[in-house]
């Protein structure tokens, strides 16, 4: 915007400069009879010629802002920055504005405007030191036109440097904004929970789901016709059902403590153990609950149903 702008009265400061003469002329030559009428008419005349004089400058930086900003942020209107806010009379948020990081570089930025323009003022006028005494011995006009020309060096070094300034800047704050848009860790936990749930209350779902099918295993546990152990390690429990399944299946299955549990359970409800290690680890590595046997193990199940029904039905003769 600044390097519009010096672009700008470079080229119109003559236009300016013949303006303002010839509303001096306007004004020193004015023969009126003064009245409420002709004052109002005078005012209307030069406020019209001060209007043409700056208005061009006022347009050009007004046009050269919206694109500035259109080219950085694209079409965006908000009235957000506009509304009034309590935060903004908060000590301890004015304490943090001052002291964040975002103050330290607007600080450094603006000690480094003042350097800049501090050193390309030193530049000019030691490279014109010799210029400055002469000014004593010309007139008004040539003087102004040397010194405007020394302004407009300066203006022009200014602007260029600020040019590189604001692309910097430029980048420094589409940094941290995108750096602003990352989530913090407590606000990815935050959004996990409300798209996933809450970890805690699926850990103690998923615990509950697994009590009530433990729980449901046991039960059936109950009308198995046979349990293979390993004996101690592994514990699988068969049923055989052609209502159910045309095949024998698996109705509970354990391991370690489990597999004990299974034992004792098998034992309360007077359900044939047998011990199979080789059958009970295939059986607890290859079938799931509520699976049934697969074909490569069908011939050592039916053996053992046939010894378990054999040995059921022997029991149920001697105790008749």
């Amino acid at each position: 915007m600044l390097l519009a702008l010096v672009g700008l009265l470079r080229f119109w400061l003559p236009n300016v400069l013949n303006k303002i003469a010839d509303l001096f002329k306007y004004s020193t030559s004015l023969s009126l009879e003064w009245n409420v009428r002709s004052v109002w008419e005078v005012m209307m005349n030069l406020s019209w010629q001060c209007l043409l004089i700056m208005g061009p400058i006022f347009l050009a930086s007004l046009i050269t802002a919206i694109v500035v900003n259109f080219l950085q942020v694209g079409s965006l209107f908000t009235v957000e920055p506009i509304k009034p806010q309590l935060s903004r009379l908060s000590p301890i948020q004015g304490l943090k504005r001052m002291f964040g990081l975002k103050a330290l570089v607007q600080l450094i930025k603006s000690l480094f405007k003042v350097f800049v323009i501090g050193y390309f003022l030193f530049d000019v006028i030691r490279d014109n030191i010799n210029i400055f005494p002469a000014l004593q011995g010309i007139n008004v006009f040539q003087s102004a036109t040397l010194l405007g020309g020394l302004l407009f060096e300066l203006a022009w070094k200014a602007a260029l440097a600020f040019l590189i300034i604001a692309f910097a800047d430029f980048l420094y704050q589409w940094w941290e904004y995108e750096k602003n848009l990352r989530m913090s860790y407590e606000e990815i936990k935050e959004e996990y929970k409300q798209t996933e749930g809450d970890p805690l209350l699926k850990a103690q779902i998923r615990k509950q789901q697994r009590m009530l099918a433990m729980r449901r295993m046991m039960e059936d546990l109950k009308q198995a016709d046979v349990v293979i152990t390993n004996p101690t390690h592994y514990a699988v429990a068969l049923k055989y059902d052609l209502a159910i399944h045309s095949a024998p299946y698996v109705v509970a299955k354990g391991q370690n403590e489990l597999a004990l549990r299974i034992r004792a359970i098998a034992e309360e409800n007077n359900i044939v153990i047998m011990e199979n290690k080789p059958l009970a680890r295939a059986l607890f590595a290859q079938v799931e609950l509520g699976q049934m046997v697969p074909t490569d193990l069908y011939k050592a199940v039916a053996e053992v149903l046939a010894f378990v029904y054999k040995l059921n039905k022997r029991k149920r003769y001697y105790s008749a």
